[in-house]
């Protein structure tokens, strides 16, 4: 046999294989479920208007209806009972969220509440329910602004943090009237309707817990929201089934978090213990908005910590970096100060790209060195601290 005829018949077993290979391939693509390929890299969904997004949310709010006003609007005063919706919100990526200016922007068509519905409470539920059960995750992402806004911008911001993390979850904004005056009795009206709005939530959070029972509950807390998120716990363990041993949310998340540390310290400690898996705060030492809440509560601040990295001067950190050290595998505290560049050294949770990374891979528990933007710094008594550091470095 020559060479030649070798190499020939060489080629032919190699097509023929391939061929079979190719066949077997496709056969078994065949039989996977239909669109598979494209639910499996579906992200958050959204209408396209133009250059802008429009993305669906879920609220409950606990304002006073505006009934001056067409359609469904709420004003800045406490109402006695929660309002349950859905609305589109339009929003244009290419706007940065920390310099908008809300209502001329609104004015130009380029954001702005569409579609706004109110539905009674068992219609309410059994659409989220279904919202929830459909998505890939089985999960739920809920998400608590902080002071100043109204609730068309906070309804502006959750529909930007959605579009931005681009996770496929059902979003359910908690909304409170935050939109007090800017001054020293604004802030301190704001704080008091935080600690009024804080039930609610919890009787909200337990609710969804019991009736819907979402595989996934994420809860994200910004700013004086995360107030009304430690109040909501605090309501939540007073229910025996919500401080037995079985927990209700996945991931509590708070970023900047205008609560203070004494009082996080004293009560919200056991309480996240008993109701959730894990907890990170996202804290930065330069942060221009809560050294003015710190000024007005002539009180430290969670969210803003003058980290020094010496083991004998961890003062500041010592509520949430004493946690870790009951419960490592549970807590995580994270310095920001490297990324916050957004307005006021506060908003970076709005702004920084590198917070959604780290927190798309936190939600989905994801080891922290899975981050390459993480430096991990080491602590006496094997408590750790990690710094997030920017994309370009």
């Amino acid at each position: 046999m020559t060479r030649n005829s070798t190499e020939a018949r060489v080629r032919i077993f190699l097509r023929v294989f391939i061929s079979a290979y190719a066949c077997l391939f496709l056969i078994g693509c065949a039989s996977l479920p239909k669109d598979y390929v494209k639910e499996l890299y579906k992200r958050i969904p959204h209408k396209i208007e133009g250059e802008c997004k429009v993305v669906n949310i879920f609220y409950a709010t606990v304002r006073n209806q505006d009934t001056k006003k067409e359609g469904v609007c709420f004003g800045p005063r406490l109402a006695d009972s929660l309002t349950y919706g859905t609305m589109d919100v339009k929003i244009n990526p290419s706007v940065r969220i920390g310099k908008m200016l809300p209502n001329k922007l609104k004015r130009r068509g380029i954001l702005g509440m569409q579609d706004v519905a109110k539905f009674g409470y068992t219609e309410f539920m059994s659409k989220l329910s279904e919202a929830v059960k459909s998505s890939p995750h089985n999960s739920l992402l809920v998400l608590i602004f902080g002071y100043q806004d109204n609730f068309e911008a906070t309804a502006i911001k959750a529909a930007y943090f959605a579009y931005l993390l681009d996770v496929n979850t059902p979003v359910l904004l908690f909304d409170w009237p935050g939109d007090q005056p800017f001054t020293p009795g604004g802030y301190h009206k704001a704080r008091m309707n935080a600690n009024a709005s804080g039930p609610y939530l919890g009787d909200l959070l337990a609710k969804i817990a019991r009736e819907i029972r979402p595989a996934k509950m994420w809860v994200e807390a910004s700013s004086l929201g995360c107030q009304v998120t430690c109040d909501a716990f605090e309501q939540m363990y007073a229910h025996a089934d919500m401080a037995d041993a079985d927990t209700e949310i996945t991931h509590v998340i708070l970023a900047a978090p205008d609560v203070a540390k004494e009082e996080f310290d004293d009560e919200f400690k056991k309480e996240i213990v008993a109701l959730s898996d894990k907890v990170t705060a996202y804290v930065s030492s330069n942060d221009t908005a809560l050294l003015m809440s710190s000024i007005l509560d002539n009180k430290q601040k969670l969210g803003r910590m003058k980290l020094k990295y010496d083991q004998d001067q961890l003062d500041e950190a010592s509520g949430m970096l004493y946690m870790k050290s009951l419960e490592p595998e549970k807590y995580s505290v994270i310095d920001v100060t490297p990324i916050n560049t957004a307005s006021y050294k506060h908003g970076y949770y709005l702004e920084a790209p590198e917070f959604y990374d780290d927190f798309y891979l936190r939600i989905f528990d994801k080891a922290p060195h899975m981050n390459r933007n993480l430096y991990l710094v080491k602590h006496k008594g094997k408590i750790d601290l990690w710094v997030l550091q920017p994309n370009n470095k």
